[in-house]
């Protein structure tokens, strides 16, 4: 596959459009495809990317977070959750967001296109060792996170000394060790534990915060699901519900992921990762 730079034109083998500015008075935006795709934003101010997003209606998803992002006040998180981050970008760096988008036959199938997604935040963190500003629900340090609309808390400029969690650093891009074989025990260079069956979870003692995989004794590849949690045991007892007990698993112990965006910054990448191998992700992942 063809993976180039993360601003080309080609990036990753698709057919991306030329960059246009991310400005609810652009009238290129009017005209761009309605259909299922993937789209990207930058600054022009900044290197690496600010958001990587999909959806099933491009055109409407991407004119929303143009208004949203050049609202006066700080928007709230919904209609879209980067809309706070990019707004905060602009208002800190000034004018320069731009968009490109990418609308494949095949997007129509949301698990695949989410798929990719998850492929091209993790290209994205092996080339620059960083996620895109705006992904996994984070804001830029000096700037408080808006609340969800029903919760009525609009974020904005921070005071001296205020700290935002969502602000705090993400963690780094995985070494890609064997990042080809989904179920090896040192597959992206992290260190898994020994399968076992889910029904015999407990013999284990999973630790609170880390990753898991699950796939089936007859389909050891592609995987069923990646996932993390603050609380493996509890997880791990869902899914022996949903997977049966006779479903393997296995668990990568990471209490230095203590927030939730670093947790899903490392599932995202293994995701990924699979998708990079297997062309598609975990048969159970995204529904």
């Amino acid at each position: 596959m063809n993976v180039s730079h993360h601003e080309a034109k080609d990036w990753l083998g698709l057919n991306w459009s030329a960059w246009t500015n991310l400005h609810p008075e652009n009238d290129q935006l009017s005209s761009l495809s309605s259909t299922p795709g993937l789209y990207r934003v930058r600054h022009t101010a900044k290197d690496g990317l600010e958001y990587i997003g999909e959806t099933g209606r491009t055109r409407g998803r991407v004119r929303a977070l143009a208004r949203e992002s050049h609202r006066d006040v700080m928007p709230y998180r919904d209609p879209h959750t980067a809309a706070p981050c990019l707004w905060a970008v602009r208002d800190a760096t000034g004018p320069g967001l731009e968009i490109s988008i990418t609308t494949p036959d095949w997007a129509e199938n949301a698990q695949r296109r989410k798929g990719l997604e998850a492929a091209l935040i993790a290209v994205h963190r092996r080339e620059t060792g960083e996620s895109p500003t705006a992904n996994f629900g984070r804001i830029i340090s000096g700037y408080e996170q808006s609340s969800y609309s029903k919760d009525g808390v609009r974020g904005g400029p921070l005071g001296p000394n205020e700290m935002e969690p969502n602000a705090e650093p993400g963690v780094g891009p995985l070494p890609w060790e064997q990042a080809n074989a989904v179920t090896a025990q040192d597959w992206m260079g992290l260190d898994w534990s020994e399968p076992f069956r889910l029904r015999d979870r407990l013999d284990v003692s999973p630790p609170d915060t880390g990753l898991y995989r699950v796939w089936y004794d007859d389909q050891t590849q592609p995987l069923a699901y990646i996932g993390e949690s603050s609380s493996l045991p509890r997880r791990l007892y869902n899914h022996e519900n949903e997977f049966g007990g006779d479903a393997l698993a296995s668990f990568v112990a990471r209490p230095d992921l203590d927030a939730q965006h670093k947790r899903l910054e490392i599932e995202t990448e293994l995701i990924g990762a699979h998708y990079l191998t297997h062309d598609r992700p975990p048969v159970d992942q995204f529904g």
